[in-house]
């Protein structure tokens, strides 16, 4: 085998196609390679299991996904391919080596190479130089992080311009009927699910957010046509009778969202879909989330982030409360089920603006919530203003996770913000109306215990 795509044992509680993995599948075959995506967390392979795998596959480079929640899983995984054999060559890429580049490399002793933004070019050409022989430099690698007379040297990141010349994911190695039982989103209406990605990037300024460090601040677009020719392709192949569509910014442009919902009647797609990712509410209008309820859209998230209108505005959200609450009622009206992300915790936060975020969250209306503590990740502009000030000299990645308690601000403990989290949900989800209305959404025994397993996470881990 040439080429090992690995997606890490990983503590979240979902799992689904490693859609990332399945574009860098495609460009490493279109160039002729022989590629192989491994899931650990859908196969439940932990370091011996990997290791047994990795002596079976005999792969010459093995690339790991990577998220910032997963480093210590991925450092441990590349000492094992070292250990197995030291020619293997080995890279890691996504949100964390975008996010922190230089620090990635400092770290992982393990790894020859590292990679920001985009891999579709980047990956190819190392392997082609790495396994191939070809004679290409890595200071003509785009994005590509390496070691040189022992100095880090890094290109700038990569951002492909046209979405539709990387073709479409590997969907043949990453089956989406092996998934079905725990979404992104949680709930989910007609198994199999399969996320989609129909854009990339975000212009937005949110501070807390390390997007654009992965994908860019510059939307791009695939054309509709040959999303639709992958709802297409899922829909007939695979038996997939819902989408969970992964862009920032889907809602952004109105009719392009229009040709999307005509496009699936056109070609008799029945199906549902939703944005476990969360859609801006202030790109919604009535007519609109009427064409998307028509076309199979039964629910949406949307990122509130906060109850505060000063907090809004420090976290550069680019909405108010009373924005916020209209496009809350909108999506009711509807008949669309509406979901809200909050942030607990963000630095300058006081106590009674955490509160105030509780109080909002269940007096907008909402099917469901999801109370994230703040999380400096690397690469946000948050996270750069704590480093600056000096108050995260040292960070644990393994605690960039959403029920844990990686930073409490000024003047809290860090068990004082997880009891409010704790609180957060337990004041929203134990009331009647939201009990009476999770009901029907069970879908089966595997989705119970993967939902109280996030239950567990978020009110009793720290």
């Amino acid at each position: 085998m040439d080429v090992l795509l690995v997606f890490p044992f990983s503590r979240t509680h979902y799992s689904v196609p490693p859609l990332g993995l399945g574009y860098l599948a495609t460009a490493l075959r279109r160039q002729g390679f022989d590629v192989q995506i491994l899931d650990c967390t859908k196969e439940k392979l932990d370091l011996e299991g990997f290791r047994q795998r990795v002596q079976e596959i005999k792969p010459r480079l093995v690339g790991f996904q990577t998220f910032s929640y997963d480093f210590h899983t991925v450092a441990n995984s590349l000492n094992v391919v070292k250990a197995i054999d030291p020619s293997i060559v080995t890279i890691v890429g996504g949100a964390h080596p975008s996010g922190a580049p230089r620090e990635t490399l400092e770290q992982l002793h393990s790894a020859d190479y590292a990679c920001q933004g985009e891999g579709e070019q980047s990956l190819p050409s190392l392997a082609r130089r790495c396994l191939r022989g070809e004679l290409i430099e890595p200071s003509d690698i785009p994005g590509l992080i390496w070691r040189e007379n022992g100095a880090i040297r890094m290109n700038p990141a990569a951002f492909a311009e046209d979405l539709d010349s990387l073709g479409q994911p590997s969907w043949d190695m990453m089956d989406p009927r092996a998934y079905q039982f725990a979404p992104q989103g949680v709930f989910l209406k007609s198994p199999p699910v399969a996320p989609i990605s129909t854009s990339r990037g975000c212009p937005f300024q949110c501070t807390y957010c390390a997007g654009k460090s992965l994908t860019g601040a510059r939307i791009r677009r695939r054309s509709i046509p040959l999303v639709l020719d992958e709802v297409e392709l899922l829909y007939r192949t695979y038996g997939v009778r819902e989408i969970h569509i992964v862009d920032d910014n889907f809602t952004m442009f109105r009719d392009r969202v229009i040709e999307f919902c005509n496009g699936l009647e056109e070609r008799n797609l029945k199906l549902h879909f939703t944005f476990p990712n969360g859609v801006r509410i202030d790109t919604l209008d009535e007519e609109l989330l009427q064409i998307l309820k028509k076309a199979g859209c039964y629910s949406m998230i949307v990122g509130v982030e906060s109850g505060s209108d000063r907090v809004l505005k420090i976290m550069k959200k680019s909405l108010t409360t009373d924005t916020v609450r209209r496009g809350v009622a909108l999506i009711n009206r509807a008949g669309i089920d509406v979901s809200g992300f909050f942030i607990l915790g963000y630095p300058g936060e006081t106590r009674e603006e955490m509160r105030q975020t509780i109080a909002f969250s269940q007096s907008l209306g909402l099917d469901a919530a999801h109370f994230s503590n703040f999380l400096p990740l690397p690469g946000t502009e948050a996270t750069e203003m704590l480093r600056e000030q000096g108050k995260l000299p040292n960070i644990d990645w393994s605690q960039l996770f959403y029920a844990k308690v990686a930073y409490a601000p000024d003047g809290m403990t860090a068990d004082e913000l997880k009891r409010l989290q704790r609180q957060a949900y337990l004041g929203f989800y134990l009331r009647p109306s939201v009990l009476w209305k999770l009901k029907g959404k069970v879908k089966s025994w595997h989705h119970v215990r993967s939902i109280t397993l996030r239950l567990k996470d978020y009110l009793f881990n720290r």
